[in-house]
């Protein structure tokens, strides 16, 4: 293990957690960086750049001869590894309709979900560190498939003016689902008015426009805040599991396993309930088990364990519906730099999380019971957050700050109609 090859005992044990803050840290650079970037240069662009960042710093990490020469690339594994997430989920959301936004998103969430239960059958299996961060890592090289087959976001380049491109993508899509498109139903992708605030609205968005206007700023605040308080919970149950009493492995898996049925209970509510109340339940629900799982005698090992992963169920939940959330809350032209410092934000969280682990040395039940209250707290706030449930997209800034304007306008009129052909040719 790494604690054994670099000797992180005695005077070096503090490396341990301080190593996954700087982890968290590098995610936060990821986050900031590849937002600003993505939202400049376009989602595809970014995507495989992150690609091959992760591929190239994933490997030299394996390698590293000290803890001093892995800290930096384990930090450029942290921003290469968010920023991949953030640009792909981004996309995801931004090339389907409304309808199917919770789905697409959840999916993403779920296949996360598979990969965490499946290192722990890999740290199981391998043990040596080096040999699960290379594979972990190659992997990567098969998304070199996606060269032939991801295209631009739809919203990011019509956002940049750029409907032509746009069009292209659009046809190409109805030719291989075999779906008829005419001229008519594209010029109908954007609205008169929209088209011309496009056309003379082409200046560069920065993270300053996520504070102001006042209205901006309140919700850009509230959103990163929940994300700070979901990731800080989430990773620290997560890098908690050892700490619950029985099998770290076994823990661990347990602690992904519980993620595929919350994020099943997402899909099947968000749509019909809207996302704002499913997010302050869950929240609220996730700490409260926190905070009962924290007084739980250390001899009662199965009711620790299984009241920290009703925890996890509900900081998951949470976490995945705030997600979704913010990619609906910000408008396209500052959307991935407002999911970049949501992400940011969350990595915040994720670099408290070790620190405040390390506070169950002080009081064994402290770091649960913070997690607990911190997780009510936000979840309560969340409901001063608009409702996104089949709602369109915001494009502007004008969209947040007037959402009157917002509210009834179709929010893909082509995606209707080419949703409406395809049932009649069927």
């Amino acid at each position: 293990t790494e604690i054994q090859q670099f000797y992180l005992v005695c005077d070096s044990a503090w490396l341990r957690s301080t190593s996954k803050t700087l982890y968290f840290f590098g995610r936060l650079l990821g986050a900031v960086v590849f937002g600003q970037l993505s939202d400049i240069f376009g989602r595809r662009p970014m995507f495989f750049a992150g690609l091959l960042m992760l591929l190239i710093v994933g490997c030299v990490a394996a390698a590293s001869p000290s803890m001093f020469v892995f800290i930096p690339f384990y930090i450029l594994q942290g921003a290469a590894q968010t920023g991949l997430f953030l640009v792909a989920y981004t996309m995801c959301t931004e090339l389907v309709g409304p309808s199917y936004r919770v789905l697409a998103g959840f999916l993403i969430q779920g296949f996360y979900s598979i990969g965490y239960m499946a290192l722990s059958g890999v740290a199981y299996l391998i043990y040596d560190w080096r040999y699960i961060e290379v594979a972990i890592t190659l992997p990567v090289v098969l998304f070199a498939a996606y060269l032939c087959i991801l295209p631009e976001s739809i919203r990011w380049l019509l956002s940049k003016g750029r409907e032509e491109e746009a069009k292209e993508i659009i046809k190409k899509v109805a030719e291989t689902n075999k779906v008829s498109i005419t001229e008519d139903m594209l010029e109908d992708l954007r609205s008169p008015s929209e088209k011309q605030k496009e056309a003379v609205d082409d200046r560069k968005y920065t993270f300053v426009d996520l504070f102001r206007p006042f209205r901006m700023l309140i919700l850009s605040l509230n959103v990163w805040f929940n994300w700070l308080v979901n990731a800080m919970v989430y990773y620290g149950l997560a890098l908690g599991t050892d700490n619950l009493g029985g099998d770290p492995y076994i823990n661990f898996m347990i602690a992904g396993a519980v993620e595929i049925p919350a994020y099943i209970m997402c899909v099947l509510c968000l749509n019909r309930v809207g996302r704002k109340k499913p997010l302050t339940i869950t929240m609220i629900f996730g700490g409260v088990s926190c905070i009962a799982s924290a007084f739980v005698p250390s001899d009662l090992v199965a009711l620790k364990v299984t009241l920290a992963m009703l925890g996890k169920f509900g900081i998951t939940a949470s976490y995945a519906i705030i997600y979704l959330m913010a990619a609906e809350v910000f408008p396209t032209v500052v959307r991935n730099i407002g999911m970049g410092i949501s992400s940011m934000s969350a990595r915040i969280g994720g670099m408290l999380a070790p620190q405040i682990l390390d506070l169950g040395a002080v009081w064994g039940p402290l770091p649960l019971l913070l997690f607990g209250v911190l997780s009510a707290v936000a979840g309560s706030l969340a409901l001063l957050l608009p409702e996104t449930n089949g709602r369109p997209l915001p494009q502007t800034i004008e969209d947040v700050t007037h959402p009157e304007k917002l509210k009834h306008r179709d929010d893909m009129t082509l995606d209707i109609r080419l949703n409406e052909k395809e049932k009649q040719n069927i």
